[in-house]
């Protein structure tokens, strides 16, 4: 039996059992704010995390993600670092689980965020999750994790999981 989620705009409040989110790209005081640092200049405007954005060395990905809708049939975690995901030029689909001892994530237990270019999500370690695909289209997306430990990919227990953006349309 297949479980069909929509993907909801990614929030700090929605999104901290998975990690945290960074709105680089809102101005004013967006959600975090203590965590970023900005400053400007004649014909420039900066912002940056006042932290390091992982609390290990990472290297920096750049992968294309099929457009959706889309399943989520296969998952993996990584149990030695965080992974930060942060958008090319288009909005990208998140489907995620919180960290369990489990041997695979449960349907049940996926959800799924769309995170807009400008802001910046960083998965808890052992947060399971799929490629982040496009909202309609294929779409690339930077990524950000220390890499040498491995990866594996899981099936899904109970899934397929269906992932629609629920009528979201960008900009």
């Amino acid at each position: 039996m297949t479980i069909s989620i929509s993907a909801v705009p990614v929030h700090e409040a929605d999104f901290s059992a998975y990690g945290t989110v960074h709105s680089m790209a809102a101005p004013g005081a967006p959600e975090g704010e203590a965590k970023l640092v900005r400053s400007s200049g004649l014909g420039w405007t900066d912002v940056y995390t006042a932290a390091p954005l992982l609390t290990t060395n990472g290297s920096l990905g750049f992968t294309l993600g099929e457009g959706g809708p889309f399943d989520t049939v296969k998952m993996e975690r990584h149990l030695e670092t965080q992974e930060a995901l942060f958008c090319a030029a288009r909005p990208i689909v998140l489907a995620v689980a919180a960290p369990t001892d489990a041997a695979r994530p449960k349907a049940g237990d996926i959800r799924a965020f769309i995170i807009e270019p400008g802001t910046v999500v960083v998965m808890h370690k052992g947060t399971w999750h799929d490629a982040c695909r496009g909202i309609d289209a294929p779409t690339h997306y930077y990524w950000m994790a220390t890499c040498g430990f491995g990866s594996v990919w899981v099936d899904v227990e109970g899934g397929p999981v269906h992932v629609t953006a629920g009528g979201y349309s960008h900009g």
